[in-house]
């Protein structure tokens, strides 16, 4: 049975009960029974700054520019809405069970995030549900495994996993040059709860919390080695002391920690430089000086390569900093590892998933 706007609204945030509402909007404007999730698509890839819309340019078939495929994916669209009968309507059409379902998986998955454990289990379980309000993102993930989805992004030459995957991914000025451009490292995952277990590192104040700086430093060390390595955004409550811990191992030589190909790594930590570029001068001529005294520090590198720690991801989220400051941070950072490609990780943490996804 469809669902009436006005509860499915009370699951969402702002953000995505905005996007409900255009979707909405579209099926009422061509006479439609009921918001489905082909109305939810069309209103999405219609907002201004449309996430949906940036990962279809970057996830498209290089054979054909941006515009040109993005114009299919909404020509397929438009066909696929022209097939459903129209009928006269007095009241919002309702949300249809397939968008419901799709709301429902979202707030699902976001109840599985490891900084909403507390959240969502501090709470009696038959009210868990209600305080779960879906962002716009995850709500635009779960839609695009709907079959329906699916089919109309395929007949535009689009897979549904590729865009997913370009949604999640952190945006490509700054991670272009990682070898491998995959999840965010967590340092937080649940210890065993209802029975499942969950390896990593539990949450303090947890059951089975003990902190292992070394064993944080070997797994972060580890991910650099890979044949498909990356460069590490490490998120969880223990995030900042696993980026501590790390670069001090580096710092002192301890031994025991670094695989061998890593001996003679050197570290630095640019999270200061870039604070006050963003926060109080904003002098670019500051910037380039620093980034150039990067780069000479690389050139005399004699060891393996640098690991260049900006500290705390929520500098370059942060709503207060201009986004030309952070542009201009992200384009030295983007030449840095285009120049030194194979030499140079980046590293940086953040406490808050919300913070990553603000960054992707």
């Amino acid at each position: 049975m469809p669902t009436p706007v006005t509860v499915a609204r009370q699951c969402l945030t702002p953000e995505a009960a905005h996007a409900l509402d255009e979707a909405v909007v579209v099926a009422r404007r061509r006479g439609h029974a009921q918001t489905t999730s082909l109305h939810a698509v069309s209103a999405i890839l219609s907002l201004p700054s449309s996430s949906l819309r940036d990962a279809c340019a970057r996830a498209r078939n290089s054979t054909y520019s941006p515009r040109l495929q993005v114009k299919a994916l909404e020509l397929c669209l438009g066909v696929s809405l022209d097939r459903v009968s129209s009928t006269q309507l007095s009241d919002d059409p309702p949300v249809s069970n397939s968008l419901m379902a799709a709301i429902k998986r979202s707030q699902a998955n976001q109840r599985r995030q490891p900084e909403n454990y507390h959240l969502y289990h501090q709470v009696p379980q038959q009210s868990s549900i209600s305080c779960v309000k879906v962002e716009l993102q995850h709500l635009t993930l779960s839609i695009l495994d709907d079959p329906v989805v699916s089919r109309v992004f395929g007949e535009a030459g689009f897979r549904s996993s590729e865009i997913k995957l370009a949604i999640l991914r952190p945006f490509s000025q700054l991670l272009r040059y990682s070898r491998y451009r995959g999840p965010p490292v967590f340092l937080c995952n649940l210890t065993e709860y209802s029975g499942s277990r969950s390896p990593g590192f539990p949450f303090p104040g947890f059951p089975g919390y003990s902190p292992d700086g070394d064993g944080e430093s070997r797994r972060i060390a580890e991910i650099l080695v890979q044949s498909k390595g990356k460069n590490p955004l490490l998120v969880g409550v223990c995030a900042y002391d696993a980026l501590r811990n790390f670069t001090e191992v580096i710092e002192r030589r301890k031994d025991g920690i670094l695989p061998q190909e890593l001996s003679g790594l050197s570290v630095i930590s640019i999270e200061k430089d870039v604070s006050k570029f963003l926060i109080e001068d904003f002098d670019i001529g500051f910037l380039n000086s620093k980034f150039r005294e990067l780069s000479e520090l690389v050139d005399r590198c004699s060891g393996p390569g640098l690991v260049v720690n900006f500290g705390d991801l929520k500098l370059l989220v942060d709503v207060n900093s201009s986004g030309d400051s952070i542009s201009n941070v992200v384009k030295q950072l983007t030449r840095l590892m285009e120049l030194y490609a194979g030499k140079v990780w980046l590293i940086g943490a953040t406490g808050s998933y919300e913070s990553y996804l603000k960054f992707v």
